[in-house]
């Protein structure tokens, strides 16, 4: 047999070459899942393509290693024809490894088959292109093992291929990696073959063909040009691609940015721009000494336009209401949205003459009618200012006293505006440690629960108590839930606060159970914060299990504008207290906007009619109406009903004809400590008229309780 020795150095190229297609197929198979259709397409016939010259390179390149005693030269078409198999086979195989979010077994075999069939295929044939006189001898058992690792050479190739495009951390590395696996995969498959092939001592070449110096510089430059292209392309694409990212990334952070900073759907400042702006402001007015204005703002009865039209045009009618607002509005002034319809606005420099223009213009624009969505809406304002520096030094205390204002104005009929004035709110002390005393009350145990009693209206016996959550200032005494409740919920302190208050109201009915009080109640209410926070059901149910507490004895009090707010979660929540025993009553029915029927809905079990109803009872006969109406609703529904305010005898005989379930009121008793419950026990027991206790006739808090409890 012909002696044949081997170019190491030309092996090494063939290597090189076989690892430089690999990464570039690897590479344009990364591209594909991040590609347009279009795009995706080229991905995968350039990977295909350029994986088949690579291979058919290096093949050509190893056979040019193979030095022989005399010069070779090779068949045109039939090297032509090998190019033509390695390119189609790896390219179909590409396509089907590649394509589709999910490699099947079947398609990896499918795949692998027609790759492995071309690389064999291509490999032979390039060797049969040799033009030689004698044919070659081959060694089967070498052969067999050549076709053996070209099977597995191409399924991990296609494996790497499909499991490496969606890589993305890392990818480098690893798609290097990926291409010395299979460029060894490859060399091993071609010098394994090479070496099934034996020639005759006496071998000579035909004339004709290509020269060996010929396809070496025709392989050198196809190979070079094809991968260098590539190369070029993909590291285009990539620079286009890390281009969009970051402009993408730039955009997206503005967006980010604008949300932090304004409202999304009216582009007004949002509450955090707006306490910057006015922390700003604050800061100007205390070296210029000048006053400023606080004002907010509320869109009368909106709830009634997202009931009745839907919320895209509440929405509609917030934008409108922005722009009308906006319109009248100097450069230095500043609008935010707060969350649904409130809204704020802050005036710098102003005096009275000013703000009275500004808010009569205003109120006047947002009266004027206006089409949304094919709907005729007419709409009012109302808003309530706080001045700097006379209503405050801080801008919790000037927000907390423009709200006040503006409650006001609601509670005086709407459609209007007002300085705030210390009379129209109990909502915050004047003192500027108001905030931080407040905070502090909890741990230092300041806060207490006091009860006022509820009677069944036939049998005047006691039913139960409601608990009342009470502060004990260390300075002003006793103060009512009027002066410190909206700070709690606006801080969000009314949750430790009212987790605090489930647990002691239970621990207080374990305790009269136990003094044998058994078939007593106590209602307790949940405020809108603590009713929206998503572990409620767990708390209150931890706390009847820790004090072995029958649930039918607790009664959850809910306003009916809470329960109605966010209506599939409230029914879902309700329901959940209603299986467990737990009684779920309505509190204040009919100070909101819904209708009577909306009982139907809520699986409420009690209904509490407000006060401001039984107050105006005797006095006007559509409040009495209305009340029977309500009681009698509550019956077909198979509900409980409770009247609350009951100050006269007369009112308690009304509504026990109308068979009302319970009273309760201060004609039976004010709300007491927890301490004074057993004399309210022994006057009801008693002929005389016994006064609890005789912090009754000295606590400034009992004699305030009459008009705010």
């Amino acid at each position: 047999m012909l002696n044949i020795s081997w170019d190491p150095v030309l092996i090494a190229v063939s290597y090189l070459v076989a690892f430089i297609a690999s990464f570039v197929a690897l590479d344009s198979a990364g591209k594909i899942p991040l590609s347009s259709r279009k795009a995706a397409l080229f991905w995968r016939i350039a990977g295909g393509v350029t994986l088949g010259i690579g291979i058919w390179s290096m093949h050509f390149i190893g056979m040019l290693s193979m030095q022989m005693p005399m010069m070779m030269s090779y068949d045109l078409w039939l090297t032509l024809a090998s190019l033509g198999v390695a390119v189609v086979a790896s390219t179909i195989a590409i396509n089907i490894a590649v394509t589709g979010k999910h490699l099947s077994l079947f398609r990896l075999f499918f795949a692998t088959v027609i790759l492995s069939a071309g690389v064999v295929s291509m490999h032979y044939i390039g060797m049969a292109a040799l033009m030689l006189k004698e044919s070659i001898l081959w060694d089967r058992r070498t052969v067999g093992l050549s076709v053996v690792i070209a099977v597995v050479a191409s399924g991990v190739a296609l494996w790497l291929a499909f499991r490496l495009r969606d890589r993305h951390k890392g990818v480098f590395v690893t798609r290097i990696l990926a291409a010395l696996v299979m460029g060894a995969a490859i060399c091993a498959m071609h010098y394994t073959g090479m070496s099934a092939a034996h020639f005759h001592e006496m071998a000579h070449t035909l004339p004709g063909g290509v020269s060996e110096l010929g396809l070496s510089i025709w392989v050198s430059v196809t190979t070079l040009s094809l991968l260098g292209m590539m190369l070029i392309i993909s590291l285009i694409d990539s620079h286009w691609r890390t281009s969009r990212l970051t402009d993408n990334l730039r955009q997206l952070n503005r967006q980010l940015e604008l949300q932090v900073r304004f409202d999304a759907l009216t582009g007004l400042a949002n509450r955090q721009q707006m306490d910057i702006r006015m922390q700003d402001c604050l800061h100007s007015a205390l070296l210029s000494n000048k006053q400023f204005a606080v004002i907010f703002l509320n869109v009368d009865r909106f709830k009634r336009v997202n009931d009745t039209w839907g919320h895209s045009v509440g929405d509609e009618l917030l934008i409108t209401i922005a722009q009308r607002i906006t319109s009248r509005l100097t450069r230095e002034m500043t609008l935010a949205r707060l969350g649904g319809d409130a809204f704020i606005l802050l005036v710098p420099v102003c005096d009275e003459e000013k703000l009275t223009t500004l808010l009569t213009t205003l109120l006047a624009d947002i009266r004027r009618p206006l089409s949304l969505c094919g709907h005729p809406l007419s709409t009012t304002l109302s808003a309530g200012v706080s001045l700097y520096p006379q209503d405050g030094e801080t801008l919790q205390e000037l927000k907390l006293k423009a709200d006040a204002a503006l409650q006001h104005v609601k509670q005086d009929g709407r459609n209007g505006w007002a300085v705030y004035r210390p009379e129209m709110s109990t909502a915050v002390p004047a003192q500027p440690g108001f905030l931080q005393e407040l905070s502090q009350a909890l741990e230092r145990d300041r806060f207490e629960l006091w009860y006022q009693p509820t009677w069944h209206a036939e049998d005047k016996t006691i039913r139960g108590f409601e608990a009342l959550l009470r502060w004990r200032h260390p300075e002003q005494g006793i103060l009512l839930p009027g002066l410190f409740l909206p700070t709690l919920e606006q801080t969000g302190l009314i949750i430790p606060v009212g987790n605090w208050a489930i647990e002691a109201a239970c621990r207080q009915l374990h305790f009269w159970t136990e003094q044998g009080f058994s078939q007593w109640t106590l209602s307790l209410n949940l405020s809108p914060v603590q009713f929206e926070q998503p572990d409620i059901f767990h708390i209150v149910s931890s706390m009847l299990e820790k004090y072995n507490l029958s649930p039918s004895r607790l009664i959850l009090e809910v306003t009916e504008s809470t329960a109605l707010k966010n209506l599939d979660r409230s029914i879902e929540l309700l329901n959940a207290f209603n299986r467990t025993g737990i009684t779920v009553s309505i509190d204040d029915f009919g100070t909101g906007y819904s209708n009577l029927l909306m009982l139907s809905v809520l699986p409420a079990k009690e209904l509490k009619i407000d006060k401001s109803f039984v107050a105006s009872m005797l006095e006007n006969e559509k409040s009495r109406r209305l009340v029977e109406t309500i009681i009698n609703i509550a019956r077909t529904m198979e509900m409980t009903v409770v009247a609350e305010g009951i100050e006269t005898d007369e009112q308690q005989a009304i509504l026990t004809s109308l068979g009302c379930d319970y009273l309760q009121g201060y004609l039976f008793s004010l709300p007491l400590p927890a301490e004074q419950v057993p004399w309210l026990l022994l006057q009801k027991n008693s002929d005389k008229q016994i006064i609890p206790m005789s912090k009754i006739q000295t606590d400034p808090a009992f004699i305030s309780q009459k008009n705010h409890a």
